[in-house]
């Protein structure tokens, strides 16, 4: 499988690449949610250009978006672009694929993680509100507690789709524009912990 094994050598490189400059990583967020132009990209983030259109093409160039169309613009032609589409993937069509296909997937979604991180810090509304959430819970389990906590975040990652619908009604008619979260969700096998070696006498 050496293809493979490229990418997630090429891919692994990208996750410092993104967070390089902070127009960079709001250009992939951008692109990310939607299609849009250096020039669109310019205008939202109140950037030149040329500045703007550096960064694209550098993220073009990391294969991490793609050229989706061209419009003629007053004698010119203006570029369109998309972040490369990995869509979620469930637990049984994930079991069908080899460990290589997995972890291109698991990289493309922390290279998201990695760019809506640096772009809420670099804009200082990540610690903006006391009751945000980052936790760190290092644990050792046996297969019946993994299983367990596997299906607790399955069902953080339903609920969270069920409070967003409900949220969604409440606004329907009023002039709430809503608050703009991201919400993160990781559970994960860790390496083995290694044993001391035993001292010698």
């Amino acid at each position: 499988m050496p293809p493979a094994k490229t990418a997630t050598v090429s891919m692994d490189a990208t996750l410092a690449a993104i967070v390089a400059h902070p127009t960079r990583v709001r250009c992939f967020s951008i692109l990310a949610e939607r299609t849009a132009s250096p020039v669109e990209i310019a205008q939202e983030i109140g950037k030149d250009v040329g500045h703007v259109g550096y960064h694209v093409r550098k993220l073009q160039e990391m294969k991490l978006i793609e050229l989706v169309d061209e419009r003629p613009v007053r004698g010119a032609v203006e570029h369109f672009y998309r972040a490369v589409a990995r869509p979620f993937v469930a637990e049984e069509v994930l079991a069908e694929q080899s460990l290589e296909e997995r972890e291109v997937f698991t990289r493309y979604i922390l290279q998201l993680h990695v760019a809506d991180v640096a772009q809420a810090m670099d804009e200082h509304t990540f610690d903006a509100r006391p009751n945000r959430w980052i936790i760190r819970t290092p644990m050792v389990v046996d297969e019946e507690g993994f299983e367990e906590l596997s299906a607790l975040h399955a069902e953080i990652y339903e609920r969270t789709f069920d409070i967003q619908a409900r949220s969604d009604e409440r606004r329907v008619g009023t002039d709430d524009e809503g608050i703009s979260t991201m919400s993160t969700n990781m559970f994960f096998e860790m390496p083995a912990r290694r044993k001391p070696a035993p001292e010698q006498s």
